[in-house]
Protein backbone atom coordinates (compact mmCIF):
# COMPACT_ATOMS: atom_id res chain seq x y z
CA UNK A 1 0.00 0.00 0.00
CA UNK A 2 2.89 2.03 0.88
CA UNK A 3 6.96 2.31 -0.24
CA UNK A 4 9.42 1.67 2.10
CA UNK A 5 12.05 4.59 1.89
CA UNK A 6 15.76 4.44 0.85
CA UNK A 7 16.90 7.61 1.29
CA UNK A 8 16.00 10.66 3.54
CA UNK A 9 14.97 12.75 0.78
CA UNK A 10 12.54 9.83 -0.35
CA UNK A 11 11.04 9.59 3.30
CA UNK A 12 10.46 13.23 3.73
CA UNK A 13 8.95 13.68 0.10
CA UNK A 14 6.46 10.72 1.57
CA UNK A 15 6.37 12.59 5.08
CA UNK A 16 5.21 15.65 2.99
CA UNK A 17 2.22 13.75 1.06
CA UNK A 18 0.81 12.09 3.97
CA UNK A 19 1.17 15.56 5.82
CA UNK A 20 -0.47 17.15 3.00
CA UNK A 21 -3.44 14.59 3.18
CA UNK A 22 -3.73 15.25 6.85
CA UNK A 23 -4.36 19.17 6.19
CA UNK A 24 -6.95 18.10 3.59
CA UNK A 25 -8.96 15.95 6.08
CA UNK A 26 -9.27 19.26 7.98
CA UNK A 27 -11.37 20.57 5.63
CA UNK A 28 -12.73 17.85 3.83
CA UNK A 29 -14.00 14.26 4.63
CA UNK A 30 -11.79 11.60 3.48
CA UNK A 31 -14.47 10.01 0.92
CA UNK A 32 -14.39 13.72 -0.81
CA UNK A 33 -10.50 13.95 -1.10
CA UNK A 34 -9.12 12.45 -4.45
CA UNK A 35 -5.51 12.03 -5.23
CA UNK A 36 -5.91 14.69 -7.94
CA UNK A 37 -6.78 17.25 -5.71
CA UNK A 38 -4.34 15.99 -3.31
CA UNK A 39 -1.67 16.65 -5.66
CA UNK A 40 -2.91 19.93 -6.98
CA UNK A 41 -3.01 21.62 -3.55
CA UNK A 42 0.87 20.10 -3.17
CA UNK A 43 1.53 21.22 -6.91
CA UNK A 44 3.25 18.04 -8.10
CA UNK A 45 2.48 15.35 -10.26
CA UNK A 46 0.30 12.56 -9.64
CA UNK A 47 2.61 10.01 -10.79
CA UNK A 48 4.86 11.16 -7.52
CA UNK A 49 2.03 10.37 -5.23
CA UNK A 50 2.13 6.98 -7.16
CA UNK A 51 5.80 6.52 -6.18
CA UNK A 52 5.19 6.50 -2.70
CA UNK A 53 1.59 4.74 -2.76
CA UNK A 54 -0.59 2.49 -4.29
CA UNK A 55 -3.71 4.38 -3.29
CA UNK A 56 -5.38 7.32 -0.97
CA UNK A 57 -5.85 4.99 1.08
CA UNK A 58 -1.99 3.52 1.53
CA UNK A 59 -0.99 7.26 1.98
CA UNK A 60 -3.80 7.50 4.91
CA UNK A 61 -1.81 4.14 6.30
CA UNK A 62 1.58 5.57 6.12
CA UNK A 63 0.40 8.63 7.73
CA UNK A 64 -1.05 6.18 11.10
CA UNK A 65 1.80 3.92 11.00
CA UNK A 66 4.29 6.60 10.97
CA UNK A 67 3.01 8.43 13.78
CA UNK A 68 3.18 5.02 15.87
CA UNK A 69 6.60 4.84 14.72
CA UNK A 70 7.33 8.11 16.09
CA UNK A 71 5.70 7.16 19.54
CA UNK A 72 9.16 5.03 19.91
CA UNK A 73 11.12 8.04 19.73
CA UNK A 74 8.83 10.18 22.34
CA UNK A 75 10.91 11.24 25.38
CA UNK A 76 10.88 9.17 28.21
CA UNK A 77 9.10 10.95 31.53
CA UNK A 78 11.47 8.93 33.41
CA UNK A 79 14.20 10.82 35.54
CA UNK A 80 17.94 9.93 36.01
CA UNK A 81 17.88 6.66 37.72
CA UNK A 82 14.04 6.66 38.15
CA UNK A 83 12.31 2.66 37.48
CA UNK A 84 9.94 2.77 34.69
CA UNK A 85 6.10 1.79 36.16
CA UNK A 86 3.14 1.24 34.45
CA UNK A 87 2.20 4.67 35.73
CA UNK A 88 4.88 6.68 33.85
CA UNK A 89 4.51 4.45 30.98
CA UNK A 90 1.13 5.03 30.37
CA UNK A 91 1.66 8.44 31.32
CA UNK A 92 3.91 9.01 28.16
CA UNK A 93 1.46 7.07 26.36
CA UNK A 94 -1.70 9.39 27.40
CA UNK A 95 0.65 12.80 26.44
CA UNK A 96 2.08 11.49 23.09
CA UNK A 97 -1.34 10.93 22.05
CA UNK A 98 -2.83 14.37 23.35
CA UNK A 99 -0.24 15.71 21.27
CA UNK A 100 -1.89 13.61 18.43
CA UNK A 101 -4.91 16.34 18.32
CA UNK A 102 -4.60 16.73 14.49
CA UNK A 103 -4.25 13.39 13.44
CA UNK A 104 -7.40 12.42 15.32
CA UNK A 105 -9.28 15.41 15.09
CA UNK A 106 -9.00 14.38 11.44
CA UNK A 107 -9.68 10.91 11.66
CA UNK A 108 -12.59 11.19 13.91
CA UNK A 109 -14.23 14.26 10.98
CA UNK A 110 -14.22 11.07 8.41
CA UNK A 111 -15.40 8.51 10.96
CA UNK A 112 -12.10 6.77 10.41
CA UNK A 113 -11.08 6.14 13.86
CA UNK A 114 -11.27 2.48 13.62
CA UNK A 115 -8.53 1.83 11.38
CA UNK A 116 -6.17 3.90 13.86
CA UNK A 117 -7.63 0.96 16.53
CA UNK A 118 -6.91 -1.49 14.10
CA UNK A 119 -3.33 -0.42 12.62
CA UNK A 120 -2.32 0.00 16.40
CA UNK A 121 -3.02 -3.74 17.04
CA UNK A 122 -0.74 -4.50 14.18
CA UNK A 123 2.18 -2.62 15.07
CA UNK A 124 2.15 -3.94 18.54
CA UNK A 125 1.30 -7.48 17.21
CA UNK A 126 4.48 -6.94 14.92
CA UNK A 127 6.27 -5.77 17.48
CA UNK A 128 5.83 -8.78 19.66
CA UNK A 129 6.41 -10.95 16.61
CA UNK A 130 9.87 -11.82 17.05
CA UNK A 131 9.56 -13.30 20.48
CA UNK A 132 6.43 -15.08 18.95
CA UNK A 133 8.85 -17.20 16.96
CA UNK A 134 9.52 -19.08 20.48
CA UNK A 135 6.59 -20.03 21.73
CA UNK A 136 4.38 -22.85 21.33
CA UNK A 137 0.78 -22.29 19.12
CA UNK A 138 -1.41 -21.93 22.28
CA UNK A 139 1.31 -19.60 23.79
CA UNK A 140 1.14 -16.99 20.85
CA UNK A 141 -2.39 -17.73 20.23
CA UNK A 142 -2.55 -15.79 24.19
CA UNK A 143 -0.02 -13.23 23.38
CA UNK A 144 -2.01 -12.30 20.37
CA UNK A 145 -5.41 -11.95 22.32
CA UNK A 146 -3.60 -9.81 25.18
CA UNK A 147 -2.10 -7.78 22.69
CA UNK A 148 -5.32 -7.15 20.84
CA UNK A 149 -7.15 -6.65 24.06
CA UNK A 150 -4.84 -4.02 25.68
CA UNK A 151 -4.13 -2.24 22.42
CA UNK A 152 -7.82 -1.90 21.85
CA UNK A 153 -8.65 -1.04 25.11
CA UNK A 154 -5.98 1.77 24.99
CA UNK A 155 -6.63 2.87 22.13
CA UNK A 156 -10.57 3.51 22.92
CA UNK A 157 -9.45 5.47 26.24
CA UNK A 158 -7.67 7.88 24.07
CA UNK A 159 -9.73 8.00 21.06
CA UNK A 160 -12.90 8.95 23.92
CA UNK A 161 -10.75 11.17 25.60
CA UNK A 162 -9.88 13.19 22.72
CA UNK A 163 -13.74 13.25 22.01
CA UNK A 164 -14.49 14.68 25.70
CA UNK A 165 -11.79 17.48 25.10
CA UNK A 166 -8.88 16.10 27.18
CA UNK A 167 -11.28 16.76 30.13
CA UNK A 168 -8.49 14.84 32.51
CA UNK A 169 -4.70 14.82 32.83
CA UNK A 170 -2.28 12.38 30.90
CA UNK A 171 -1.35 11.12 34.65
CA UNK A 172 -4.85 10.24 35.49
CA UNK A 173 -5.73 9.05 32.08
CA UNK A 174 -2.64 6.76 33.09
CA UNK A 175 -4.03 5.87 36.32
CA UNK A 176 -7.25 4.64 35.33
CA UNK A 177 -5.62 2.51 32.62
CA UNK A 178 -3.37 1.02 35.42
CA UNK A 179 -5.94 0.45 37.57
CA UNK A 180 -8.04 -1.09 34.32
CA UNK A 181 -5.12 -3.46 33.04
CA UNK A 182 -3.97 -4.68 36.53
CA UNK A 183 -6.62 -5.06 38.42
CA UNK A 184 -9.84 -7.32 38.03
CA UNK A 185 -12.61 -5.27 35.85
CA UNK A 186 -15.11 -7.22 38.20
CA UNK A 187 -15.31 -8.47 41.65
CA UNK A 188 -16.72 -11.78 42.23
CA UNK A 189 -20.34 -11.85 43.89
CA UNK A 190 -20.41 -14.70 46.23
CA UNK A 191 -23.84 -16.12 45.73
CA UNK A 192 -25.93 -17.75 48.99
Amino acid sequence: MYKMCKTEQSAQRQRQLEQGLLLAMHTHHYEEISVSDLCDQLEIPRKSFYRYFSSKDGALHALIDHTLLEYESFPSLLKSGEKRTYQRDLERFFLFWKGQKLLLDALARSELSGILVIRSIDHAKSDAGSPNRFLQQEERLARDHATMFGVCGLMSMVLQWHHDGYNLQPRQMAAIAVQLLTQPLFQEVDQY
